[in-house]
C-alpha cells in the first residue's frame, strides 16, 4: 500500500538576532502549511537567529532554545503536524571544562508534539 504525505519546506528571509520575529513568521507559515494538509513542515537552518555569534543578544537567544523548542512542540500538538525546526543554536556549559559551547542542533517533533529525535550538526572542517 503506497501513502502520500504532503511535506512543507519552508523559506524564510531570517531577521538576524530577531527570534521572536522569526518564530511569529515561522508558525504562520507552518499553520498556512497544516491548513493546507502538510504532514510535515520543515524550517531553515539558522532560522531563528541566524549565525552572528559576536552580535549583540545572540548568545541570549541561544540560552532560550528550550523555550522555542517547546513552543515548536505545543504548535506541532496543536496543529497534528510533524516539525523539524531547522537546526536551533543552544549554549550550553561543557561538563568538563565549564566553558560556554555552541550547538547546532536539529529536532524532529511528532504530530502529537513529542521530540521523536534530534542530530547535534557537526562540521567536516
Amino acid at each position: 500500500m503506497t501513502q502520500t504525505f504532503k511535506v512543507a519546506l519552508i523559506q524564510l528571509a531570517m531577521e538576524p538576532v530577531a527570534a521572536e520575529n522569526n518564530f511569529t513568521r515561522a508558525e504562520t507559515f507552518i499553520r498556512t502549511a497544516a491548513a493546507q494538509g502538510a504532514s510535515l513542515a520543515v524550517l531553515p537552518e539558522y532560522h531563528l537567529s541566524g549565525w552572528f555569534p559576536n552580535r549583540e543578544g545572540f548568545l541570549e537567544i541561544c540560552d532560550q532554545w528550550q523555550h522555542y523548542l517547546q513552543r515548536y512542540r505545543d504548535l506541532a500538538k496543536s496543529l497534528k503536524i510533524c516539525i523539524v525546526p531547522g537546526t536551533i543554536v543552544q549554549r550550553e556549559k561543557d561538563s568538563v571544562t565549564g566553558e560556554d559551547k555552541l550547538w547546532n542542533v536539529a529536532y524532529f517533533i511528532d504530530n502529537s508534539g513529542t521530540v521523536l529525535g534530534k542530530y547535534t550538526k557537526k562540521n567536516l572542517w
